[in-house]
């Protein structure tokens, strides 16, 4: 029997499977440990990052183990990818999770820490707790899911970012392990018409670097609105060790792009300036952020009027 959450499609009935997440259990595909958490914390929602929904909020980020990628960059290796020994979960029910948020004065629940797809039944269970609670949910995604899978989490999600690696296969099938990026194309193009999508695309040394312009415009055709988050990625897991990225010539090709959307950041680098959000009319500084060096950065201040340009009038693609 096939599972039908990711694109792997893996036949149970020979084993676990590429996530090792999912079983077969009476003619039924479930999940190994429902409802179970690596665990929970309390994030500014610009750390995740997303940087058009809830800005400057508190977020509570959760999630279990496990993936359907193999990463050889991965920076949570030890969670998703290779397991520790004494890595255990522990049972949050969604309405736990969704009190836990509203405590800490957080404003959503998002899903992250590893991939969203090898727990969606409980992370689809705790997104309506959370929203009977009151709370936005969000998550994150390699985006390797079936159209099935897609419909799902579109519709269960306020706000998701996509990872959006490269656009050519051998890269994946090289550095993730995956078969084709079609897959996550398609899935990108589904989800930007069902809930608020971010994307960000990781840029480790000489990789994917020749194809930023191409993959602004992808992005441009599905939206142009679409923030695009662009980071220096810092090389871990099996690419410890390799040369860091030329943050100077990177700029020069993020000011290309910049051309064709106008929603682009470029971060994970102390110090950067491409983290703040500007008046794509008028340059007027929208929403400002300092960057900490790591995936994400830091809300500073807001100067928009009901998401408009307070100076030009400019609407703008934010959730609040």
């Amino acid at each position: 029997m096939n599972c039908n959450y990711c694109e792997w499609r893996c036949d149970l009935s020979q084993g676990e499977g590429i996530c090792g997440r999912y079983i077969l259990s009476d003619c039924r595909i479930e999940e190994k440990e429902p409802m179970q958490w690596v665990s929970y914390y309390y994030y500014q929602i610009e750390e995740m990052p997303f940087f058009h929904a809830l800005p400057g909020a508190t977020v509570l980020q959760t999630g279990t183990k496990g993936c359907n990628a193999h990463c050889n960059y991965c920076v949570n290796s030890h969670i998703a990818i290779k397991e520790e020994s004494n890595q255990k979960l522990k049972a949050i029910t969604g309405q736990s999770l969704a009190q836990l948020a509203i405590n800490a004065g957080a404003h959503a629940v998002v899903f992250a820490i590893n991939e969203v797809t090898v727990f969606l039944p409980s992370a689809l269970e705790a997104a309506q707790a959370a929203h009977e609670a009151g709370l936005k949910t969000g998550c994150l995604t390699n985006g390797y899911l079936t159209e099935e899978s897609t419909s799902l989490l579109g519709n269960a999600m306020d706000f998701i970012n996509i990872s959006l690696k490269s656009l050519a296969d051998d890269f994946y099938q090289e550095n993730l392990g995956l078969p084709s990026v079609k897959p996550i194309l398609r899935n990108i193009k589904a989800l930007s018409k069902m809930a608020h999508i971010e994307i960000v695309t990781p840029i480790v040394h000489e990789i994917s670097c020749h194809e930023v312009l191409e993959i602004a415009h992808f992005i441009a055709e599905v939206d142009k609105n679409i923030p695009w988050h662009l980071f220096k990625l810092q090389p871990a897991y099996r690419r410890i060790g390799e040369n860091s990225l030329d943050i100077g010539a990177m700029i020069e090709i993020v000011e290309q792009a910049k051309q064709i959307l106008p929603y682009i950041y470029f971060g994970n680098f102390a110090g950067s300036k491409w983290v703040n959000t500007l008046c794509p009319g008028c340059r007027h500084m929208l929403i400002k952020r300092i960057c900490i060096g790591s995936c994400g950065s830091k809300f500073s201040s807001i100067d928009m009027v009901d998401n408009c340009c307070p100076l030009c009038g400019q609407q703008i693609p934010i959730i609040r």
